[in-house]
């Protein structure tokens, strides 16, 4: 039988971050500005598909990212930053947040291996920038992720519902399939509605399946 375990990247396999927020900043400060940082965090907040749920399923990633940095353009210029400054700015902060370094939580790597062992494939859903898997690749947990379903280039974020139907697509529709996250929303009631059973990880919700580890969900998780 072929199953499949779709897990949430930030908060879940990696601790939560302001990668985005943080690149920006460190752009900028290479480039001689020194911006608040809650308004930087305010600007991805307005922009980034995450957080506006914007359709976008039109667009590739590539695309995704140049209407990004566009705003961050846009932003650049309202500061008055001069005009062929930005270019170099936009293409510092995209290449920061790839390379932003991202931490595992302690028992990840060791937990996708044995679900592996145990026949399961190991795919990342997350809203989340187009080159994720390079991030996985760097940190030693490739090996284990069969796929990644990434929002900027699937063009929808969790928790739309054709977010999980495009990832078991993917996946060659498994008979059986969790979702693991620790947003209640985008990762719970999103695998909910998509046909999964949910598992919240790192957050306790009351009357949803919770746990505090990773390694819990080794005995969670049934080989049905």
């Amino acid at each position: 039988m072929k199953k499949a375990i779709f897990w949430d990247s930030d908060g879940t396999l990696l601790y939560g971050n302001e990668s985005f927020a943080c690149s920006l900043m460190s752009a900028l400060e290479e480039a001689g500005y020194h911006p608040a940082k809650d308004e930087l965090t305010a600007l991805m907040k307005r922009v980034c598909t995450w957080h506006t749920q914007k359709d976008h399923a039109h667009q590739s990633g590539e695309e995704w990212w140049q209407e990004l940095l566009d705003a961050v353009g846009d932003f650049c210029a309202q500061q008055g930053i001069a005009p062929e400054k930005i270019p170099f700015i936009c293409n510092a902060f995209r290449q920061k947040v790839i390379a932003y370094d991202y931490r595992i939580y302690a028992d990840a790597q060791m937990v996708l291996h044995q679900f592996c062992e145990r026949g399961y494939q190991n795919y990342i859903i997350s809203n989340n920038f187009p080159e994720l898997d390079q991030v996985f690749c760097r940190l030693g947990l490739a090996p284990y992720i069969t796929g990644y379903i990434l929002s900027a280039s699937a063009g929808w974020e969790k928790p739309r519902k054709e977010i999980f139907d495009h990832a078991i697509a993917v996946a060659g529709h498994p008979k059986l399939c969790y979702m693991i996250g620790d947003n209640p929303i985008a990762d719970y009631q999103g695998g909910l509605n998509g046909g999964m059973k949910p598992i919240l990880v790192h957050n306790r919700v009351e009357g949803l399946i919770c746990c505090e580890e990773l390694t819990e969900l080794l005995d969670m998780i049934k080989d049905e």
